[in-house]
């Protein structure tokens, strides 16, 4: 994205408030790879909506994005984001859910302007989703587990929904019809459920430059698509992290299991799902060689790590 962007995404972030203003900066400062609101804008290239309606839904995507770090990393403790210390840990919990329930409402503000009931629907239902998939997923960490449906349900409900939200979103802003926003929907979803998976073996299979906390998914007993398949792969090992409550013993079990066949085996569902998102948009007017990238990008910080 480029600096025009960046600085009308900062103006965004606009309060009378010092610490939802530092707040603001500090997580939009830490950078990150935009492809929620890049995805907004080549989706509305395609289908030909006009730049002066698509920025604001990219900034409302990506305020969004960023609230929801801001609630998660209270959430789940984690100390570290993108190279440097979470904004709750800089300036405390209180203020950085103060500043994420700021940020969310800033993205409803953003698309109400733009006077489209079906699209103002369509996003607070996505909050929604977000939202009642952190709940759920606090719900199943009370222990390791091995079903897939549940955390395919989580991370479609956490991460791919937004995702489907950016890419269907400017199909409604020009007002096609159900069958092209349903195509458009599938595309981001199938995005969004491989970016998570990529996100969750990074987690598991970290590299010296990463930017997060490493094998914190183990700390917190997220039972992500890696760990659920060495849990069928090795079903005695939940048995044995249902014997201690150590973050520390988990990770000693897990980690030495963590085989480059159990990585590999994940990352071939990741591939799965962007074929299905080619698939959902191959032939249709508005799928474009930009568009068609975009796999790769996703599955590109998965090289050189077994």
């Amino acid at each position: 994205m480029n600096a025009e962007f960046e600085q009308g995404l900062r103006d965004m972030t606009a309060s009378s408030s010092l610490l939802t203003r530092e707040i603001g900066s500090y997580i939009l400062d830490g950078g990150g790879k935009r492809l929620r609101p890049k995805l907004v804008l080549l989706m509305s290239e395609a289908v030909g909506l006009e730049r002066t309606k698509a920025l604001p839904l990219a900034y409302a995507v990506e305020l969004l994005h960023n609230a929801s770090l801001l609630h998660d990393d209270v959430v789940d403790g984690t100390e570290i984001r993108r190279s440097r210390p979470t904004a709750n840990q800089v300036f405390g919990d209180k203020p950085a859910l103060l500043a994420g329930d700021y940020l969310s409402a800033s993205a409803l503000d953003i698309v109400f302007t733009l006077g489209n009931v079906h699209l103002a629907s369509q996003i607070v239902k996505t909050i929604k989703k977000m939202a009642e998939g952190e709940l759920l997923e606090i719900e199943h960490a009370a222990d390791f587990h091995d079903m897939l449906d549940v955390y395919l349900h989580i991370i479609y409900l956490k991460t791919a929904s937004l995702f489907e939200l950016c890419t269907m979103a400017p199909g409604i802003a020009v007002g096609l019809g159900s069958e092209e926003l349903d195509a458009m929907a599938e595309f981001g979803r199938s995005i969004g459920m491989a970016f998570q998976i990529v996100d969750d073996i990074i987690n598991l299979a970290p590299l010296d430059q990463d930017d997060k906390d490493a094998y914190n998914d183990i700390t917190e007993r997220k039972s992500t698509l890696p760990l659920i398949n060495l849990f069928h792969a090795d079903p005695a090992l939940l048995g044995l992290l249902k014997q201690s409550s150590s973050p520390d013993d988990w990770r000693k079990k897990i980690i030495p299991r963590l085989s480059p066949e159990i990585l590999k085996q994940s990352r071939a569902l990741a591939e799965t799902f962007l074929a299905q998102a080619l698939k959902a948009v191959d032939g249709k007017g508005f799928f474009t060689s930009q568009l068609e990238r975009i796999p790769a990008l996703v599955l590109a910080p998965l090289e050189h790590r077994f």
